[in-house]
């Protein structure tokens, strides 16, 4: 343990730096998990693969077409748009329409199949090399010490839009209000005249779309590779846990908690130990506060 590195400042600058920059991007990894899980109930374990999608959609939008990587970000948030709401009107709506309420574990299952079908698909098409880009914009800057490079910056700034357009969308537009409504009490929702099938198409194509994004925004972090979406499955599942499952804006804040743990774990210790007292937490969170940290308590049988 070097714990004396807590002494200089810069030090210690560099590790929230470096923490929020991780935490930035977990909570933007597990944002979308956990909108699809809070309107639908629905875990889809298909979300890393989901990002996998997105990192090839990118590289090739960037890289051999060579347009600038804003576009190539958008066009990845749409490619996964329309894929999410292919895969839900086309596989889990026919499946929650045959079984009714008991749908939940057969979608489970399903986007499992899916995830699987998606590696191996792209290990099949694209091969087992990864395929990257060193940096989406290059430069830095130093700060009394502490580094700054303005990839880092530019995630901060997606990161805020990101979490402003979402909250503007939910709060201000009456399909925002819609999908509220839909979470809260589905039937409800359903006898105000809301189309619940419907939302739930777009809710699955948000949650997707926004996974997308991140998927285009972090290239230069997480590579193409077919199976780099297990890395992200397991951030993302870890972020929801801790922050509680369904809770969009907890999703942040748990990935921005988790990032500065893991900054300061790996800087006064290794990074064998990052891993250990992330596991930690997760483990006390689901023995003490199920619900998750920033979510309501429930009761359990």
């Amino acid at each position: 343990m070097h714990f004396e590195l807590l002494a200089h400042p810069a030090i210690v600058g560099q590790f929230i730096i470096d923490g929020l920059g991780r935490g930035v991007m977990y909570g933007l990894m597990g944002m979308g998990l956990a909108l699809i899980f809070g309107i639908m109930g629905l875990i889809n374990f298909a979300h890393g693969s989901f990002f996998m999608i997105a990192t090839y959609i990118m590289y090739f939008v960037a890289v051999h077409l060579g347009v600038p990587f804003p576009i190539g970000i958008m066009f990845a948030a749409l490619g996964l748009f329309l894929f999410g709401a292919a895969f839900e009107r086309g596989l889990i709506t026919p499946l929650r329409a045959r079984l009714g309420r008991n749908w939940l574990v057969d979608g489970y299952v399903m986007t499992i199949g899916l995830q699987i079908v998606l590696e191996n698909l792209a290990l099949i098409v694209m091969g087992p090399r990864e395929h990257g880009i060193s940096r989406l914009i290059q430069g830095r800057m130093s700060v009394s010490g502490v580094i700054l490079t303005n990839e880092r910056i530019l995630i901060f700034s997606v990161a805020i839009m990101v979490v402003a357009t979402l909250a503007a969308f939910m709060r201000l537009t009456s399909l925002g209000r819609a999908i509220r409504a839909t979470s809260e009490h589905p039937d409800a929702a359903m006898a105000m005249g809301i189309d619940v099938r419907r939302i739930y198409t777009i809710t699955f194509a948000l949650g997707s779309a926004l996974i997308g994004g991140v998927g285009g925004l972090l290239l230069s972090t997480y590579p193409a590779f077919p199976t780099i979406g297990s890395d992200v499955l397991i951030k993302s599942f870890i972020v929801v846990i801790v922050g509680g499952l369904g809770n969009v804006w907890a999703a942040m804040i748990a990935g921005i908690l988790l990032g500065l743990v893991e900054s300061f774990a790996q800087g006064i210790a290794s990074a064998g130990w990052q891993n250990s007292i992330i596991a930690a937490i997760v483990v006390m969170v689901l023995v003490f506060r199920p619900s998750g940290l920033f979510s309501k308590p429930i009761s359990r049988p």
